[in-house]
């Protein structure tokens, strides 16, 4: 049985590797190493890590632990990478906001379609009909996608106590888009998204579009969408 302080901790870790992996994805690093030195030539001397070496670089890297408040500080001293403790807390395209932050946040997840449409409702229908035309053209998805799916899933549940099996299907599309999931893999998060979505949320993680779930939820949608002949 997962505790609380369990699930916590998968979080921090969770949240700590995603962090190292896309900063050293905004220096081109590809290794603990090179990281370790990238952050040696950026912080020291206010922050140095070489009489750490790469082990204490390692252990974060590959989720033993998490990042420490005082190692995240070293990492936000950093003028290049200020923004470390908001990527932190709010994870790659707000995902983590969507999944564990407070429901009275969610909002901003989604700011851009609450702002363009007139109501909720109307913003959970374009989307879905964004998601649906993805499909229907191919179209990749992205992290963005799915952050802004759960956020939308969450707001639906947490708040308005409302049930849509549209919505939940979203999430379950874009969970498992293939690009979607190779981003969660280079960013070391995919089986701890995975896991946290089908468990806490109930997500279907080997969900699969066909002709008839495709039709079911274009029915669903379609008379909330003017430009839906």
């Amino acid at each position: 049985m997962i505790t609380k302080s369990t699930a916590e901790r998968r979080r921090q870790i969770a949240r700590s590797v995603a962090l190292l992996r896309t900063l050293s994805k905004r220096e081109g690093t590809t290794s603990v190493y090179g990281f370790a030195e990238k952050y040696d030539s950026l912080a020291s001397p206010m922050h140095p890590t070489r009489d750490q070496g790469k082990n204490g670089w390692q252990a974060l890297f590959n989720g033993t632990r998490p990042v420490s408040a005082a190692r995240l500080r070293s990492l936000s001293a950093v003028e290049a990478w200020s923004d470390a403790t908001t990527v932190y807390q709010n994870g790659p395209a707000n995902l983590w906001k969507a999944m564990w932050g407070p429901s009275e946040q969610l909002h901003l997840v989604i700011s851009e379609e609450l702002t363009e449409w007139r109501s909720f409702d109307q913003a959970v229908a374009e989307f879905e009909g964004e998601l649906l035309l993805a499909h229907q053209y191919r179209a990749p998805l992205t992290l963005l996608h799915l952050a802004k799916a759960i956020a939308l899933y969450r707001l639906q549940n947490d708040i308005l106590g409302l049930g849509d099996a549209s919505v939940r299907d979203g999430v379950s599309q874009c969970l498992c888009d293939e690009v979607v999931q190779a981003e969660m893999e280079c960013l070391g998060v995919r089986q701890t998204v995975t896991d946290e979505l089908a468990k806490y949320f109930r997500i279907e993680v080997n969900y699969q579009l066909n002709c008839s779930s495709v039709a079911a939820r274009w029915d669903a949608v379609a008379a909330r969408l003017d430009w839906v002949g």
